[in-house]
C-alpha cells in the first residue's frame, strides 16, 4: 500500500509527522516532534493512538501542513 507522509504544525506550534493512505484517509502519525531535530520522514514509527486526536485537529482546522525545509531554514 502506498501511503504520503507529511509534516504538520498545530495551532499551538507543536509539529506532528502524518501518514496518510492516497485517499487522504489519516492512518497514523508521530509527535510531537523537537523542530530542531526533524528527520526524514521515513524514519519515524506511525502510530494509530493518535490518529483520532488527529482527525479532530484537522477537522477544526488547528493543524496544517508545512514543508520540513522552509521550516527548518527559518529557526
Amino acid at each position: 500500500m502506498s501511503t504520503i507522509k507529511g509534516f504538520w504544525q498545530h495551532t499551538n506550534g507543536r509539529i506532528y509527522a502524518i501518514e496518510s493512505d492516497t485517499f487522504g484517509n489519516i492512518i497514523g502519525g508521530v509527535g510531537p516532534l523537537d523542530p530542531n531535530d526533524l528527520r526524514d520522514l521515513d524514519d519515524y514509527e506511525y502510530k494509530g493512538a493518535i490518529v483520532g486526536w488527529i482527525q479532530d485537529a484537522v477537522a477544526q482546522r488547528k493543524l496544517h501542513r508545512i514543508n520540513s525545509a522552509f521550516y527548518r531554514s527559518s529557526l
